[in-house]
């Protein structure tokens, strides 16, 4: 008798986990702010300039790194169209799924240049894509896990065509002007520290996730980690302190970088 009793309760732990590994629990926060095309920001952004260029206040000179989007007047808040699709299209966390966060996020920004609509990406689809991605990582690096900031810039640009560069000590304010721009920002994080409640656990070491959007005091993104990943809500603040590159398996303590990424 206590035998089958172990037995089932073993059989109900597996699907459980199945069911909340990385993303089943309902504790979550996401934004409900309008999501904008890459169009609409393109040309909002194009308006806020041509608006500074005619302003005749006092112009003060500044030192700005080169390729790095410079903050002016940039919109309160904005939620970019970002299509969405967890690391397990299909709800199978197993590997490699469990491992595909960086694919993951890259896929998303990716659909987003390539025009597909904000919400849900078809399941087949986001899986087919998901395996095909990760086969060629697997050409091009070795191997598809764990893959270095470096590593997944590489594999964007040869992969999907995009041009794409890591930015070393981002500041909210760049990655706010870079997201004002249309274009989504991709982050590496110590997943530990990100403390999504979706996450079962302590969660993912090391993560990827997308930054689609911003309010005052939080990123908007989409997280694949997690089934209810999408417009999942973080503080600028967690964020920030969480970011971390793969750092031979130590993010917590990894460079502070992130990915930009833009249309050829």
């Amino acid at each position: 008798m206590y035998k089958k009793i172990i037995v089932l309760a073993a059989m109900l732990a597996i699907l459980l986990a199945g069911y909340f590994y990385w993303g089943g629990k309902s504790d979550f926060e996401t934004s409900d702010l309008p999501a904008v095309s890459y169009e609409e920001a393109t040309e909002a952004i194009e308006v806020v300039a041509d608006n500074t260029e005619n302003d005749s206040s006092p112009v003060i000179e500044e030192t700005v790194e080169a390729e790095r989007p410079k903050e002016t007047n940039l919109p309160g808040e904005l939620n970019l169209a970002v299509p969405f699709t967890s690391q397990a299209p299909k709800a199978n966390w197993d590997l490699p799924y469990q491992e595909m966060c960086e694919e993951a996020s890259v896929y998303m920004v990716a659909e987003y240049f390539a025009g597909t609509k904000a919400g849900k990406i078809d399941a087949e689809k986001a899986d087919s894509a998901l395996l095909q991605a990760i086969a060629f990582e697997e050409e091009l690096l070795g191997t598809y896990l764990d893959t270095t900031a470096e590593e997944t810039v590489k594999f964007i640009e040869s992969f999907y065509g995009l041009e794409a560069q890591v930015i070393k000590n981002p500041t909210v304010e760049e990655i706010k002007a870079e997201v004002a721009a249309g274009r989504p920002v991709i982050v590496p994080a110590a997943g530990r520290q990100l403390g999504n409640p979706n996450f079962t656990g302590e969660g993912p070491l090391y993560h990827m996730l997308v930054i689609k959007g911003y309010t005052a005091g939080t990123f908007i993104t989409n997280d694949p980690g997690t089934r209810n990943g999408e417009n999942y809500v973080y503080d600028i603040a967690t964020i920030m302190e969480a970011m971390g590159d793969w750092n031979d398996g130590s993010p917590a303590t990894g460079a502070k970088v992130v990915i930009f990424v833009s249309k050829p």
